[in-house]
């Protein structure tokens, strides 16, 4: 466990997140005026005069919740003994409320780590205000208005003087596995069905999850950095808000991944938007893994479903198809398997000669089209790296390649340089490029 660890915790809307962003310097987490918006429990590093260490925002803990609530509560309490400090937000606009009073009653065997922080205290009148919230019985009460910054300097000079000098580095080890696909179709509790935990908040509501929450994890003395995401809905659906940036984050998601898992709802059946979705991945060239989830829910065999997978994402024909549920647990050890075996070749490297003589035996079977009447050539071939696998063509004429031809060409040279759960970049030049 990181020793210099601060967490971050209050009710709903009273301004976490942005005190987060404030700390961190940059927008990880989302900030927007509703409340229940952090439902995980997301990390970052952050430093202050030499000093570095660890924020984890939380979600809001409001004591008459439902169950989501109450899964963000149990959330929270396991990481207060392991932090170092704890900063209790509280929202000087609407003064002191009994929701307060039941997270400080959380709080009060930590009463030693404990920093009341008083936000959106913007001018004399709130400043007046913020006095009430003394009455809690923390002896650490800093007034601070987060958006505008004013304040947290005091307070993360304060909150340094219990951190240790050792330093302190959030880093993960592994490979990244992001899980997307549309809302609801279970990609957290896929998550959850791996770590053998409730670690990601799963809810029957669509759009639980807001933020991309990174898990570390290891299976087989392989590492693993799992990456859940908001679900992505057609642009036509999505508001500007929330929404909005959660999409941007699950599509950033999808670029920082070396695998990503496409999962798939197979009790409603493919859908156009998880085809666009598998679209994102390919054009980004990404390793990938087509998880059939809710599997259990469908009646048909697993070789009338794979047809149907691989039918309707053919241009996904690289990434193997894992069927799965989530809820039962059945598929796991597969899905893991997959992506091991996705990454292998997503990481793969071959010497010159034998990619030349790969490229050598595509083109004999079947050579490109003339170009103005005259013989397309390839004068050598090179591998420029992984993640994906690049292969760089010498030509004479770039651009006799055609679309329909690059297609045809990559696919038999997955074959030739046996490369068959990753995409191959292909990258044509000419001679004086």
């Amino acid at each position: 466990m990181m020793k210099n660890r601060i967490i971050i915790v209050g009710r709903p809307n009273v301004g976490k997140s942005t005190l987060f962003n404030r700390i961190i310097g940059r927008r990880k987490s989302i900030v927007y005026d509703l409340p229940g918006v952090t439902r995980d429990i997301i990390e970052s590093e952050a430093e202050w005069k030499g000093k570095r260490f660890i924020v984890a925002d939380t979600g809001g803990i409001f004591e008459r919740g439902g169950e989501l609530f109450k899964s963000i509560e149990e959330e929270v309490k396991k990481n207060l003994s392991d932090a170092k400090a704890i900063l209790f937000v509280v929202d000087a606009k609407e003064g002191l409320t009994e929701a307060d009073r039941y997270v400080a009653k959380m709080l009060y065997p930590y009463k030693e780590k404990v920093f009341l922080v008083v936000n959106k205290v913007d001018n004399e009148k709130l400043q007046r205000q913020a006095y009430d919230f003394y009455s809690l019985g923390f002896d650490r009460v800093f007034l601070v208005s987060a958006q505008h910054g004013r304040g947290v300097d005091e307070l993360l000079s304060a909150v340094c003087d219990l951190l240790e000098d050792e330093p302190t580095k959030l880093e993960y080890e592994g490979i990244k596995v992001s899980f997307v696909g549309r809302p609801n179709v279970g990609k957290s509790s896929l998550i959850n069905a791996i770590l053998g935990s409730q670690r990601v908040l799963v809810s029957p509501i669509a759009g639980t999850t807001r933020d991309a929450v990174e898990i570390p994890f290891t299976y087989s003395d392989q590492k693993f950095v799992l990456i859940d995401t908001a679900g992505i809905r057609r642009r036509t659906k999505v508001e500007y808000g929330v929404e909005f940036f959660s999409v941007g984050r699950a599509i950033k998601a999808i670029e920082l991944s070396d695998v990503s898992c496409l999962v798939l709802d197979m009790s409603e059946g493919i859908t156009h938007q998880d085809q666009k979705i598998g679209g994102l991945i390919e054009r980004r060239y990404k390793a990938c893994v087509i998880v059939g989830n809710k599997f259990d829910l469908v009646k048909t065999d697993k070789n009338s479903a794979l047809e149907y997978v691989k039918r309707q994402l053919s241009f996904l024909d690289y990434a193997p198809v894992v069927f799965t549920s989530a809820l039962k647990g059945v598929g796991i050890n597969e899905l893991l398997h997959a992506v091991v075996l996705a990454y292998q070749d997503y990481t793969k490297e071959h010497k010159t000669s034998f990619i030349n003589r790969a490229v050598q035996k595509v083109m004999g079977e079947k050579p490109p089209p003339v170009y103005k009447g005259k013989e397309v050539k390839v004068y050598y071939a090179f591998q420029e790296g992984t993640k994906p696998p690049t292969v760089v063509i010498i030509t004479n004429y770039p651009e006799g390649w055609k679309e329909s031809y690059k297609r045809f060409f990559v696919r038999k040279l997955r074959e030739h340089l046996r490369i068959r759960h990753s995409p191959i970049k292909l990258i044509i030049r000419g001679r004086e490029a």
